[in-house]
């Protein structure tokens, strides 16, 4: 690393040829071109930039978001948070040489989990396998003197605000490492599993180009900082999952439990619980005529064990007949109040749900029919924790 002889006061890097071919061949998994760059020009301004700094300076330095989902960050937003300190670096690495005015993504500035509080402008020339940090800026100046353009959902900061010398950041560091560098901001909409999954299903699609100008930034903002949902839009984009299944599920064909083929999560009564199948309320349930199908799983709640219950039977249509009941350990036992038990379609849309009272130990949907070929899912749903089955017939 040296100083620029042209400007002592900005840094610039020489970019290891080793590094520049391995980010490129990393970046190819992204589904977009735009993913593409985004991570080979982050992978190369991170892994040339943080070592610098954790030598450099005395203060810790990490990657502030979990390293193995980066590439998930990546694929729709360029830039990188670091954790210095006490405070919060950006880095947003451009491959334009013009240094005119400084953008930088939305994301990075009003979503309240994300903004930080120095904003280092970076260039990246692939040709040369150089980089240079020409200068940086603070939350507060971008909230309060930059130009927000609607049209990519960019602030753009003119280069005569931009500070330019990287020698003050470093001094501030250290005189003054409380400075007032953030504006509070006003936190998202929450966003509920069930309208995750919808959105999730809508913005899996090929065809959209900027996905991060698709929905309204308040969806999109809580979307985005939400790791599980943005690792699981990037795995849809990819094509590794199909778009009606979500990631490590497979979907329970309950056509072949009518042909006594059943998954080994699903168990049945007597396997499940013995003798006791019949105590409780199972008892209601064992007592059915002997075509019919009665399979229960296990799932862990955040309050304890709870058990999903699916009953069929043949109609004589070739419908299904499915009842779907969600009951506790025991009697003496009951759910987490509030617990939502929901029937939804393949993409995500409620089309029954129950909720559970202060004392209830059972919970169990209405009664439906389908046909062949039809998919669905199953969601519990208890304040932040989702269960989701799926099923296909």
């Amino acid at each position: 690393m040296t100083f620029l002889a042209e400007n002592p006061t900005q840094l610039q890097f020489q970019i290891s040829s080793d590094l520049a071919e391995e980010s490129w061949q990393q970046s190819q998994s992204q589904p977009t071109a735009k993913g593409q760059w985004n991570q080979y020009l982050n992978q190369i301004c991170l892994q040339t930039f943080l070592p610098w700094l954790q030598a450099e300076y005395q203060q810790r330095s990490s990657i502030f978001l979990d390293e193995t989902l980066l590439p998930s960050f990546w694929a729709f937003v360029n830039g990188t948070a670091l954790t210095w300190g006490n405070k919060r670096l950006i880095l947003i690495p451009e491959k334009t040489f013009d240094n005119s005015e400084y953008q930088i993504p939305q994301e990075w500035v009003d979503i309240p989990k994300l903004a930080g509080d120095y904003y280092l402008a970076v260039q990246i020339n692939p040709d040369d396998l150089s980089m240079r940090v020409w200068g940086y800026t603070t939350h507060k100046q971008i909230k309060t003197s930059a130009t927000y353009n609607s049209s990519d959902r960019t602030y753009s900061l003119d280069a005569q605000e931009i500070i330019q010398d990287l020698n003050v950041l470093w001094v501030v560091s250290q005189l003054n490492p409380d400075e007032e560098t953030q504006v509070s901001l006003t936190s998202l909409s929450p966003v509920s599993a069930t309208q995750a999954e919808n959105l999730l299903s809508r913005l899996a699609n090929s065809g959209i180009i900027q996905t991060r100008l698709e929905l309204p930034f308040s969806l999109w903002g809580e979307l985005l900082s939400h790791d599980v949902w943005r690792q699981r839009l990037y795995q849809l984009l990819q094509g590794e999952l199909q778009s009606n299944i979500a990631p490590s599920q497979v979907a329970v064909n309950l056509s072949q439990w009518l042909q006594n083929t059943f998954e080994d999560s699903w168990q049945s009564l007597e396997d499940l619980f013995g003798n006791s199948a019949l105590d409780f309320s199972f008892r209601r349930a064992a007592e059915e005529n002997e075509t019919t199908i009665k399979r229960v799983k296990s799932l862990n709640l955040p309050d304890g064990e709870a058990f999903l219950l699916m009953i069929l039977d043949a109609e004589t249509d070739g419908r299904i007949s499915i009842r779907i009941q969600l009951r506790s350990r025991s009697q003496e036992e009951y759910l987490p109040p509030a617990t939502h038990l929901k029937l939804l379609s393949s993409s995500g849309q409620v089309i029954q749900s129950i909720q559970s009272r202060l004392q209830d130990n059972i919970i169990q949907l209405k009664r439906f029919k389908s046909p062949g070929g039809t998919q669905f899912r199953v969601q519990i749903e208890i304040d932040d924790f989702v269960v989701t089955e799926y099923f296909l017939i």
